[in-house]
């Protein structure tokens, strides 16, 4: 079953704030137990072998998972390669306590410590090039090429592999690894010296392979079936025609429709999702290539009429059956790949980790109620914020449900950048800010349940949540429960408001920015008060809006 996106970014969350998750642990050994076993430079079937090694080879250095939790991680004679796990049995140690890690879209060293990048460090040691040199983000020819080094050009080390086969290199900005073969050292040090592993960059490199490039891709390969349909539909009434008649009609032919390319890095990133559609494209258009030729070697045959065997009808229509079977499964595929939300105004597009999910947006000022449930036990909501705006965000367990409220707040289009994550005890308000917005734009906030692990399941249930905007020194409220009540209240205002059964609460205050003639009734009006508009009432006698939507004293 598919994971949705916010309970992907919830678990990355907790990793993030040390709550959940496990750090890597050695002492994991494996033995190979089929007949050889291809080590390769990418977790990836048909990816480059580095070396091939028979029944009883042990694996002592084991030290990384891939995301599909198929291949290992492994050091072989001082080089980073990868093993399958159905060839091999694991002998010590638990592969489920291994990072995660992938040379096509996971930088050396994860995301919270790439080892490749920018950076504005040195090395001590200086090296120079004795050939042209690439550099790449780990130290494997499986990572992508993030610079060139020129030959005889200059640059400081920083960093090795084990055994020093790799050195990571600081070169006009960029860091990153290159091959020891094409390095002399200039000057004293001594290699072994260098940090195993490198430094950490300042600032990963730009991603090319972003999930917008990805739906583009997909997108524009469902475009390029279409056009191929024109030309598959063209040879097939053709061949259809020479069946009925023994007789090829030559006229015009249609367009050859041509392979599909797929830019490296992305190919590289999504290697196991796009490859087949690409294989299973040009195998298509190849077929339909190959009907078409064979119409116009059978159009340029000598003589007159134009005469066709029936065995060449026939290969020909298998071609163009085989064909349509493959447009059809392929068109089929892709938009099951490709998302079709379409968000209203009242929702924003999510797009994480190659998956989109609509997302309600909440407004400030605003008091929201939802429910942690056994299926839904994240929930996500979005906001467009303003650079430099004051905020809070509050979340209250509405008895008896006992949430220990987890909150996180991040960019809509980077929700793993995480500006702040907090937990509340059992029960309890959690409370997130005052925090400044870095910029404009759409942010992305995750409120989960810590408990929903626990047996007894009671602190699935309702909460509040409550997004308010500090910029202009609104006096800040704290959201309550009256038990008398049964009401969600903001403590300094006594106002009450009535938890109903909606996903918002009745007579909440949809603008802290609104006047009186905005408003479409009297409780809404009292709700802005609560909230904090004190504009709305003139006497001050506690009535807002009097002689609009709220009736005089």
């Amino acid at each position: 079953m598919r994971k949705h996106i916010i309970g992907w970014l919830f678990i990355i969350a907790l990793t993030v704030v040390g709550l959940g998750g496990t750090a890597a642990q050695s002492g994991i050994r494996a033995v190979v137990i089929n007949e050889n076993l291809n080590i390769r430079i990418t977790p990836a079937i048909g990816a480059s072998v580095i070396d091939t090694v028979e029944a009883g080879f042990v694996f002592d250095r084991i030290d990384a998972i891939s995301g599909d939790r198929q291949w290992l991680r492994v050091d072989y004679l001082c080089q980073q390669g990868w093993i399958n796990l159905t060839p091999i049995q694991i002998l010590e140690g638990d592969i489920s306590t291994l990072p995660t890690a992938d040379p096509r879209s996971i930088p050396f060293g994860g995301f919270e410590s790439p080892r490749a990048g920018f950076t504005t460090q040195n090395g001590t040691i200086l090296g120079r090039a004795t050939d042209g040199l690439r550099i790449r983000s780990g130290p494997s020819t499986g990572y992508p090429t993030i610079g060139n080094i020129n030959f005889n050009q200059q640059f400081s080390l920083t960093g090795r592999n084990r055994c020093g086969s790799w050195v990571q290199v600081s070169f006009e900005g960029t860091l990153g690894w290159v091959s020891a073969t094409f390095i002399q050292q200039i000057g004293s040090g001594n290699l072994l010296d260098l940090p195993e592993g490198g430094i950490i960059a300042d600032e990963l490199v730009p991603q090319v392979d972003g999930d917008d490039e990805y739906f583009a891709t997909l997108n524009l390969m469902l475009s390029r079936l279409q056009l191929a349909q024109e030309s598959l539909d063209s040879i097939r009434n053709s061949w259809t025609d020479a069946a009925l008649t023994g007789r090829a009609v030559c006229q015009d032919y249609p367009p050859r429709p041509s392979d599909f390319t797929i830019a490296t890095p992305l190919l590289a990133a999504n290697f196991g999702t796009l490859e087949p559609l690409r294989i299973e494209f040009d195998s298509a258009m190849q077929d339909i290539r190959d009907a078409i030729d064979l119409f116009i070697q059978v159009c340029n045959q000598p003589g007159t009429g134009n005469p066709v065997g029936q065995a060449t009808v026939q290969g020909a229509l298998n071609l163009v059956n085989r064909a349509d079977q493959t447009v059809v499964t392929l068109r089929q595929r892709l938009n099951e790949l490709i998302p079709d939300f379409s968000p209203t105004g009242q929702e924003c597009l999510l797009i994480f980790n190659r998956q989109v999910e609509l997302l309600p947006v909440v407004q400030t000022g605003v008091i929201y109620g939802d429910s942690i449930t056994n299926r839904a036990i994240v929930r996500g909501y979005c906001f467009n914020g303003i650079e430099g705006q004051l905020l809070n965000i509050q979340v209250l367990p509405i008895p008896p449900a006992e949430l220990q409220a987890f909150v996180a707040i991040s960019p809509l289009d980077n929700p793993t950048d995480f500006l702040s994550v907090g937990v509340s005890f059992a029960g309890e308000r959690q409370s997130l800010g005052p925090l400044v917005l870095p910029t404009t734009g759409a942010y992305l906030i995750i409120v989960a349940d810590l408990q929903n692990e626990q047996a007894e399941r009671n602190s699935f249930g309702d909460y509040a949540l409550l997004l308010s905007d500090l910029t202009f020194g609104t006096t800040f409220r704290n959201l309550a429960y009256d038990e008398l009540t049964n009401s969600i209240i903001l403590e300094e205002s006594g106002g009450g408001i009535v938890f109903g059964d909606t996903n918002t609460l009745p007579a909440s205050c949809p603008s802290l920015s609104f006047t009186c003639g905005q408003f479409f009734s009297c409780d809404e009006a009292e709700a802005c008060l609560a909230a904090g508009n004190f504009s709305l009432d003139d006497d001050n006698d506690g009535v807002p809006c009097e002689g609009f939507v709220c009736p005089s004293n």
